[in-house]
């Protein structure tokens, strides 16, 4: 039996809304964005716009990237992945199957923030909103939200557990920018400056909200997410039944 590609994508999609998981994280990327727009409009702080975006993309990003995991999560621990894969053709369905929710999932979380900033604007938050700046926050939420979530489904074709590949994505998209930015301020190194600043790991999270990448930058992030896009279509047609 042929894994059917659409049947799967919707059923889980479907899934996504009535579990209630896509609420709870849309809450946890929309909630501090609309905090913040509350103490600016307020006159508490002089942060902008793109202040109020960073807000959104620093726990939206983080769901964005967990929530179409959780269904590999599903799949390995019950077991049931083994009825997915009895064939070539259908461990490769299955992987472009949910390459699309986590494609889907990141478009919804860009056209939301974009809604979100708009409102924001509209309400008074200070700041310049043009078209190039939604485009460069679609394209980036799109990389972002793909690298991370094809680096966690790469994990788990390696059996590493849930919790450890959650954990490893939480630090990576909270932690690492943030201890690599502090690290920079101590290395007088041009050469290692500027592969911190090109590495993904680094200008993905710091930049994703707030700023367009640079042409290397894009480069960069094209190029690592197709080599990972291949990495786990072999892997995924290598793997035993």
């Amino acid at each position: 039996m042929t894994l059917r590609i659409n049947k799967y994508v919707i059923f889980n999609l479907t899934e996504l809304v009535k579990n209630g998981s896509l609420i709870v994280g849309m809450l946890a990327a929309c909630v501090p964005a609309i905090t913040m727009t509350y103490f600016i409009l307020n006159g508490s702080t002089t942060f902008t716009i793109k202040h109020v975006s960073n807000f959104y993309c620093m726990l939206g990003m983080l769901a964005a990237v967990l929530l179409p995991l959780s269904f590999i999560n599903r799949d390995y621990s019950t077991k049931t992945i083994s009825l997915m894969n009895n064939t070539i053709q259908n461990r490769r369905n299955y992987y472009f199957a949910n390459c699309i929710i986590a494609l889907s999932v990141s478009l919804l979380y860009a056209m939301t923030g974009i809604v979100l900033l708009l409102v924001a604007k509209t309400l008074g938050v200070p700041g310049d909103l043009d078209p190039s700046l939604f485009v460069a926050f679609s394209v980036n939420v799109l990389l972002l939200v793909m690298t991370y979530y094809l680096f966690g489904y790469l994990l788990f074709l390696y059996n590493v557990r849930s919790g450890t590949v959650y954990g490893i994505l939480t630090a990576m998209l909270l932690f690492l920018p943030n201890a690599l930015f502090n690290i920079q301020g101590l290395i007088h190194n041009d050469i290692l400056l500027d592969w911190i600043e090109n590495f993904p790991g680094y200008f993905y999270p710091i930049m994703v909200g707030s700023d367009s990448f640079s042409p290397l930058q894009y480069s960069i992030g094209v190029f690592t997410l197709s080599v990972l896009f291949v990495v786990i279509l072999k892997k995924s047609e290598k793997m035993e039944v």
